[in-house]
C-alpha cells in the first residue's frame, strides 16, 4: 500500500472515528478518580485498534501484516465489549444496524449513504455533536446514543478487518509470503549466476 494508503481503508476511517469519539466521550463517562484504569484501558484499546491498522498497512510481510490487523481487530473488540458493558449497566437497549438514529449518524459523520460506498469522515464526531444531530439530547439518553454509535462503528470496522485478513490469507496461499518470495528470488539469482 502506498504512502498513507491506509487512510483510504474504510476500516481505518471507522477506527479513526471510534478513536476520536472515544477519547472525547470516555473521560466524561468515566470521570471519577477510581475510574482512571477503566478510562485508560478503553482509550488504549481504541488507539491500538487504529494504530495497528496503520502499522499493518505499511508492512511488506503478509504474515506480519495479518498479525497487526488481527491485533487491531482484537483491540477493537475489547473496546466494543466496554461499550456493550455501558449499555448493559445503564439498562439501555442495543440498537439494530438499521436503526434510523444510526443511519442519520452515518450520513452526518461518515458521508453516506451517498453515491460513494466509501465513507469520508466529515466533521470531528464529538459526543456533543452526535447528541446535537439527534436533537440535542443530554444525560442518560446522550450516553445511550454515543455507546450505540461506538458499538456500530467498532462492529463495522472489525468486519472489514476480517475481510482484509481473509484477502491477505488468500493472497498468501496463492503467492507465498514475503520471506518465501525473497528466498525464491535469491535462488533464481544464484541459479542464473551459476549459468554464466
Amino acid at each position: 500500500m502506498g504512502e498513507a494508503g491506509y487512510k483510504n481503508l474504510i476500516s481505518y476511517k471507522l477506527a479513526q472515528t471510534a478513536f476520536d469519539l472515544g477519547w472525547d466521550f470516555v473521560p466524561t463517562y468515566y470521570s471519577r478518580i477510581e475510574d482512571s484504569r477503566q478510562r485508560d484501558q478503553i482509550k488504549q484499546a481504541l488507539r491500538s485498534h487504529k494504530q495497528n491498522i496503520v502499522e499493518g498497512s505499511s508492512e511488506r510481510s503478509l504474515s506480519r501484516k495479518l498479525n497487526l490487523y488481527d491485533v487491531a481487530k482484537s483491540s477493537g473488540m475489547e473496546a466494543l465489549e466496554d461499550f456493550e458493558d455501558i449499555l448493559r449497566r445503564e439498562g439501555f437497549v442495543r440498537w439494530n444496524r438499521s436503526d434510523f438514529r444510526l443511519i442519520k449518524l452515518h450520513t452526518v459523520f461518515e458521508g453516506y449513504p451517498s453515491n460513494s460506498s466509501i465513507p469520508s469522515i466529515l466533521p470531528f464526531p464529538s459526543a456533543r455533536k452526535i447528541k446535537e444531530v439527534l436533537g440535542g439530547v443530554e444525560g442518560r439518553e446522550g450516553t445511550e446514543i454515543v455507546a450505540n454509535y461506538m458499538i456500530d462503528i467498532l462492529v463495522r470496522s472489525g468486519y472489514l478487518l476480517d475481510k482484509q485478513m481473509n484477502a491477505l490469507e488468500e493472497k498468501h496461499t496463492k503467492e507465498g509470503g514475503y520471506n518465501e518470495n525473497l528466498l525464491k528470488k535469491r535462488l533464481a539469482y544464484k541459479y542464473f549466476q551459476a549459468k554464466r
